[in-house]
């Protein structure tokens, strides 16, 4: 694999998220203060900024006799009941984590709200993409002002950063560094996409500024073709011609997806663009498929195509 060449056992550069967090110490200091306090909060940035980390990170530091609990809201099911979930009161409150909170419905909530209320729930902690409070006038009353914003990533964060992830085994210079985090607008995924992509295409000792360069010139040109879909798909108000019954414990994300996989193959970005969300949610809900045998990798080049399985696709007939 490419990253043997470079001295690693496995790809430092992974997107995925992580609670070795570098740079939000604000951050992490006001969420623990709210969640200290009781507080609801929500957490707001842009895809890749790295709320998914905060949160996970505000779990860990909470340890299990806190009964911290994590929820992404994009991939909970119609039929999903939090307060079944949350359960009985108990003598230590629970403190609730929901991510991608902005593909909660109403009920939903009501239900933390509730819960919150009748301290069944100690404290609540939201993250969401952008900074439309898109929520009933109720709950954002007792959010009040306690909205962390993350902002970005500067060069000594990125160069901290890198350096954490490579284990001090940094390839790029400060100068190369630089351009990552301009190409990349501060956003931390982003940087470690491009860290990536210089790494693949590059051998060690041969990344210098200009070679830096044109690897993320060919990187935006593909992605511009990538954007060009001759094949627009409206999806259909409901489900036909699959059953409801043969989706059933599929998230509304899921069911969707798996529509438009049915009219034929396709990357991420192109469900992304698509469904009008994040490549890294479809990445979520993609794992989440894979794990029930829906979907699988039919080409493993550049941007990844994916699919459907034969043994799901039989199961519809």
């Amino acid at each position: 694999m490419w990253y043997k060449h470079y001295g690693w056992n496995n790809n430092p550069f992974s997107v995925k998220w992580s609670t070795e967090l570098v740079g939000f110490e604000k951050e992490r200091e006001l969420l623990l203060n709210y969640v200290s306090a009781g507080d609801m909060c929500i957490v707001v940035g842009e895809p890749g900024a790295g709320k998914t980390s905060l949160l996970k990170w505000l779990k860990r530091q909470m340890g299990f006799l806190q009964k911290g609990i994590y929820l992404n809201a994009e991939s909970m099911s119609e039929e999903f009941s939090l307060k079944k979930h949350v359960g009985k009161p108990l003598i230590r409150k629970r403190v609730l984590m929901l991510d991608e909170a902005h593909h909660c419905d109403e009920p939903f909530v009501k239900d933390m709200k509730a819960l919150w209320d009748g301290n069944v729930l100690k404290s609540v902690a939201i993250a969401q993409i952008g900074n439309k409070m898109d929520y009933p006038e109720s709950f954002t009353n007792r959010v009040g002002g306690r909205i962390i914003r993350l902002s970005g990533m500067g060069l000594e964060e990125a160069k901290q950063l890198i350096e954490m992830r490579t284990e001090g085994k940094n390839p790029f210079s400060d100068e190369v560094v630089s351009l990552l985090v301009d190409d990349a607008r501060n956003n931390p995924r982003k940087i470690l996409e491009n860290c990536e992509q210089l790494c693949i295409n590059l051998e060690p000792g041969n990344i210098n500024i200009d070679t830096a360069r044109s690897i993320l010139t060919k990187k935006k040109a593909n992605q511009l073709l990538d954007l060009q879909r001759p094949d627009e798909i409206k999806l259909p108000d409901n489900l036909m011609p699959i059953s409801d019954k043969k989706l059933e414990g599929f998230s509304p994300m899921q069911k969707r997806m798996v529509i438009l996989l049915l009219e034929g193959n396709r990357t991420a970005k192109q469900l992304a663009e698509i469904l009008n969300t994040t490549e890294g949610s479809i990445g979520k809900q993609l794992s989440s498929l894979a794990e029930k045998q829906v979907t699988f990798i039919v080409n493993n080049r550049r941007p990844k195509v994916y699919g459907l399985t034969e043994e799901f696709k039989g199961s519809l007939n």
